[in-house]
């Protein structure tokens, strides 16, 4: 017995203390991996080739809005925190609910509110008068001999025509307010939907277009004109040979697996199953060339100026941020995108990557991301947009690198690219 304990006494406290012990570094541990991102498990849906031969508009549409979402209850991914986009990533940009925050690209529901009467109606309201606008004529003047990097020369004559013709060429008609920053509203940020590298396929936008056509009329598809449309602004019929098994080549798929970025993905298939390349450019990433929101991804000059930056140090004043190191900062800007918001952009970037990342994805993006410079940049022909306060990049002696992923050439349309969005 020393002090009064005897060793029965002494090794029982003992053993409390271990056990007090173990239980804290458990709590450590527990606290640490709710914060890290997390990840869903749920099962794949099976995927469905489709037969265009066979298919009504109601499985038409059925097929457009898996496209779209990716899902079949978009909005309770949205009451979930996550953002649903699908193969297409059209609700990056379009606003088709009302509690989603899109803004980018012109609502595709009714906002009663808005001050422009046009944007009160939706899309497939819309569809009926845009190409009769004057504004529309004049687009239809400057590219006459075609807009530059699709091909198409505007002629939409009925309202599907107008909605398939706005897929394959975006700036064959560009809604006022929703161009890119510094083009004087003639040229639209939205890619060529039939191209890298989004990639639909004909079948696969005539499918968009007729969930547009119906979504605003629950089990009224007598609307949907989609196929007759696209047969008659090309000329030629929708080829309705039988779609291939699912799973091979060339086969339409209404329904993806989850994605998630995981440890062993390049960082190429991380960009492309986040859809970063539909906001950023990228250097080294192939499918990153034609964003025009966000900015020019080389954090490597990047990060390292914006932790350092007055608008920064006040976000961390405020509590929103808390990185340290350039590291920190571009993990911050993907986990928590609104911590701080880059000078000259919206608050736009989706909210949800924290479930779409684990840990060890998110440090491989981090690390390449930091590894891009201007260098990179000019080598990938990539420059900023109008709106970072950085300015054009411009190589060693000579003048400022050439931007890739414009839709009009200058001589055209006047100033090509700008911009909105993202950190």
């Amino acid at each position: 017995m020393e002090n009064g304990v005897t060793p029965k006494q002494g090794a029982r406290g003992m053993i409390l203390k271990i056990a007090v012990w173990y239980l804290f570094i458990l709590g450590v541990f527990a606290a640490y991996t709710n914060w890290l991102p997390q990840i869903r498990g749920d099962a794949p849906p099976d995927a469905v080739a489709i037969d265009i031969s066979a298919a009504t508009p109601e499985k038409l549409a059925e097929m457009g809005k898996m496209i779209i979402f990716g899902t079949n209850d978009p909005e309770g991914v949205l009451r979930g925190g996550g953002n649903p986009a699908g193969k297409g990533q059209c609700p990056l940009c379009h606003q088709f609910f009302m509690d989603q925050k899109a803004d980018r690209c012109p609502n595709l529901i009714a906002l009663p509110s808005s001050p422009d009467p046009n944007l009160r109606v939706p899309e497939e309201v819309r569809s009926h008068t845009r190409f009769k606008e004057p504004r529309y004529n004049t687009f239809k003047t400057q590219l006459v001999s075609g807009e530059p990097n699709s091909g198409v020369k505007p002629h939409a004559r009925a309202p599907g025509e107008y909605l398939i013709e706005s897929e394959y060429c975006p700036n064959c008609y560009v809604v006022e307010g929703f161009a890119i920053k510094g083009t004087n509203d003639m040229e639209s940020p939205m890619p060529i939907i039939n191209k890298p590298p989004i990639e639909l396929t004909d079948t696969e936008i005539v499918s968009v277009v007729s969930f547009l056509q119906s979504k605003d009329t629950p089990g009224d598809f007598s609307k949907v004109t989609a196929k007759e449309a696209w047969e008659s602004y090309f000329g030629k019929k929708l080829d309705a040979a039988p779609a291939p098994p699912a799973g091979a080549p060339g086969s339409i798929q209404v329904a993806e697996a989850p994605k998630i970025a995981m440890q062993d993905d390049t960082p190429e298939q991380i960009v492309q199953k986040m859809g970063c390349f539909a906001c950023h450019k990228i250097p080294g990433i192939s499918v990153a060339k034609i964003g025009m929101i966000g900015p020019l991804l080389i954090e490597g000059v990047n990060a390292k100026n914006r932790i350092k930056s007055k608008e920064y140090r006040e976000a961390v004043k405020a509590g929103k941020a808390h990185a340290r190191t350039p590291k920190e900062y571009v993990m911050e800007s993907i986990m928590k995108p609104d911590a701080f918001i880059v000078p000259g952009f919206n608050d736009d970037m989706l909210k949800d990557f924290a479930t779409k990342f684990t840990f060890s994805a998110l440090e491989k993006m981090a690390d390449y991301l930091l590894e891009q410079d201007e260098a990179a940049a000019i080598r990938d022909g990539l420059d900023r947009l109008p709106n970072e306060k950085e300015g054009p990049l411009k190589p060693p002696g000579g003048t400022a690198a050439v931007t890739q992923g414009t839709h009009l050439t200058a001589n055209v349309m006047g100033k090509a690219s700008g911009g909105e969005s993202l950190n």
